[in-house]
């Protein structure tokens, strides 16, 4: 059996049914958003698809007309559910699926001995991608490189 709709719903499902003092069936829609009512409050759209709020992609300085801000070919909610930056064209998924831990963009670098957080660094892996060292803040890395004259 399905619920029956509360009466606030019901009232609500009356709006465009016509006016009732002067007999007019039309309602105009006069606000700017892309639905057909008559509200203003845009911020609760999401005018480009992406899976973003308009008020979401406002708080993070995306643009809400361009589901990839960065132009990098990752969705803007793609790189925030994937803890990646979608205004930085070169900070998103990895394409070799390494997950990127979310306390990546709160680090402050304190030096480069045991227990303190080292500088940023990125580096180019098998997949042609740049892979920062903060990405993986929640893990233990171990880091081998070689130098060649």
């Amino acid at each position: 059996m399905r619920p029956i709709p509360s009466l606030g719903l019901l009232a609500l499902g009356l709006v465009g049914c016509g006016d009732s003092t002067t007999g007019d069936s039309e309602v105009t829609d006069t606000d700017t958003d892309t639905d057909t009512d008559t509200d203003t409050d845009t911020s609760e759209n999401d005018s480009d698809g992406d899976g973003l709020t308009n008020a979401e992609e406002s708080a993070l300085g995306t643009d809400p007309n361009d589901s990839d801000t960065d132009g990098d070919g990752h969705d803007d909610k793609a790189e925030v559910d994937g803890n990646t930056d979608p205004t930085d064209a070169r900070h998103h998924a990895y394409t070799g699926g390494w997950a990127i831990d979310s306390c990546n963009s709160g680090l402050i670098a304190t030096g480069d001995e045991v227990g303190e957080v080292t500088s940023d660094t990125e580096m180019l892996d098998q997949n042609g991608d740049y892979v920062h060292l903060w990405d993986f803040c929640d893990r233990a890395i171990l880091i081998k490189h070689s130098a060649f004259w």
